[in-house]
Order: structure tokens, then sequence, then C-alpha cells
């Protein structure tokens, strides 16, 4: 195996991630876009769901099961059902 393929293999080898940065967020392996606004963003997880609160919030890439979100980001939160 190639250390790329190595590389790769540890840093997905998760169940879901959430990455958060000054102004994006990246998410991988969420399971169901909830809500899509400008000021909020809702992401359905197999056992959470997150909420993004911000201002100028949009979705910049999107693949199947992967986002990156970017605008000003005031408030990120878990709500556990």
């Amino acid at each position: 195996m190639h250390m790329k393929d190595s590389l790769i293999n540890f840093l997905y080898d998760k169940k879901y991630f959430i990455n958060i940065y000054d102004e994006y967020i990246h998410v991988f392996n969420y399971e169901e876009l909830i809500g899509l606004s400008s000021k909020k963003i809702e992401l359905k997880f197999s056992n959470f769901k997150l909420v993004i609160d911000g201002e100028n919030l949009f979705i910049n890439k999107m693949f199947p099961n992967e986002m990156l979100i970017k605008g000003t980001i005031n408030k990120v939160g878990f709500v556990y059902e």
C-alpha cells in the first residue's frame, strides 16, 4: 500500500468527522441535509443532529455524504435525539 493510501485510510477510518475552521466547516459522513438557509444549516448523523448558526452560510462544495460549508460561523451545536 502506498503512503498516500495509508494516510487516506487513516484519516477516513472514522464514523464521521467535523473540522471547524475560522470561516468554514468540513463535514464527512453525514446522513442527511435537514435544513438549509443563510443563517442555519442542519445535518443529520446516525445518533445526533449538527446545527450550524451564522451569517451568509452557504455550501461551497458538496459530494455524497461530504460537504464544505462557508460563511460567518457564530455557533456549532449538537442535538442528541
